[in-house]
């Protein structure tokens, strides 16, 4: 039976005036029914929700790493479909399981997932989506779902441009969940990713992540009168992946260091196996490192967000592998300078 009469109806039969507060409940009922039918809720759920004046959609404050890992299940299965019917053919590496990882470090990586959204985006002639950077604040799984959130958006407009009419079955809530999870399922995403991107990561992308760690570690610097050097050391040797992952580790160590002499919880070192390394691997690693380096301008109370740069072209291993010593010099400044 539908809510809405037609003119006919109504003027046949006028019911008595109702008072305010029923017109008010009456528009906020169908309202949450309409809710309901859009969000894949039952409209009981609906109802109920609004008597007790909560909103799941709305509300990320008091969200649980259980929250954000269901949202992360919706991310991969819209990014299934987008594989599906756009015609991926390649075979996606499966991330390894993950310990130790923090909100910080979870939104850190959906901001690598939004940046292969928005190069398929481009890809495929869209508008290309804003990837941001990490707040300067306490990253809380509330920010992370809400990061998740707009990853989501992103994918389904995706879909819609591509007429892609396809829809997930939004995944149930599951209870003790941890952010480590949702951190392997989001390096799952980037992974699946690759097929619509059209290629993997590269040391491209792995030397504007050491441009981004420099150019926060000026900012720490000049909050700190630290010296600051800009030139890259000369490397003679042609360097591989692996080897700039050692230097990535040795930037890691030293910037636990650093945390702990400013009086900070130190951060954890990331894992690298270091048997056969990727460039995505490496990637990831300085990924945590400009993460961390975030941490350190909150405690500081450094706000000044660094510059945008131009993606680079044409680098190879060498470069990133002197990019990354011009990042360990720099920390060594920072050190001295703290007593």
């Amino acid at each position: 039976m539908s809510l809405v009469h037609n003119r006919e109806d109504r003027a046949a039969a006028r019911p008595p005036l109702p008072t305010v507060a029923t017109l008010v409940c009456c528009l906020a009922l169908v309202g949450a029914v309409g809710h309901a039918a859009e969000s894949d809720r039952g409209w009981f759920d609906a109802i109920a929700d609004w008597f007790s004046g909560s909103d799941d959609s709305d509300d990320v404050a008091d969200a649980t790493p259980s929250d954000v890992y269901r949202t992360s299940l919706d991310v991969l299965a819209e990014i299934r479909i987008l594989r599906e019917e756009l015609g991926a053919d390649d075979f996606p590496a499966e991330a390894e399981a993950q310990d130790d990882r923090a909100p910080l470090h979870v939104y850190a990586k959906s901001l690598e997932v939004m940046g292969k959204v928005s190069r398929v985006q481009r890809r495929l002639g869209m508008p290309v989506a804003n990837v941001g950077q990490i707040p300067v604040k306490v990253i809380e799984p509330g920010d992370v779902l809400a990061s998740l959130s707009t990853l989501l958006d992103q994918l389904r407009e995706i879909k819609s441009q591509m007429v892609i009419a396809r829809e997930i079955d939004p995944a149930p809530l599951e209870t003790g969940k941890t952010t480590s999870m949702v951190y392997k399922n989001l390096a799952d995403a980037s992974f699946q990713l690759d097929g619509l991107v059209g290629r993997p990561l590269n040391p491209n992308d792995v030397y504007l992540n050491t441009m981004h760690l420099l150019d926060d570690l000026a900012l720490i610097a000049a909050e700190l009168g630290a010296p600051v050097r800009e030139e890259a050391p000369a490397v003679e040797a042609r360097k591989t992946p692996k080897d700039v992952a050692q230097q990535v580790l040795r930037a890691s160590y030293k910037m636990v260091n650093l945390q702990t002499r400013l009086g900070m919880d130190a951060s954890s070192v990331p894992t690298l196996t270091l048997v056969r390394v990727t460039p995505s691997e490496v990637f990831d690693a300085t990924n945590m490192l400009l993460a961390e380096t975030m941490r350190v301008k909150h405690h500081l109370g450094i706000n000044t967000r660094r510059e945008e740069r131009v993606p680079s072209r044409n680098k190879q291993p060498t470069d990133v592998f002197a990019q990354v010593l011009l990042v360990i010099m720099n920390l060594d400044a920072l050190m001295a300078t703290v007593p």
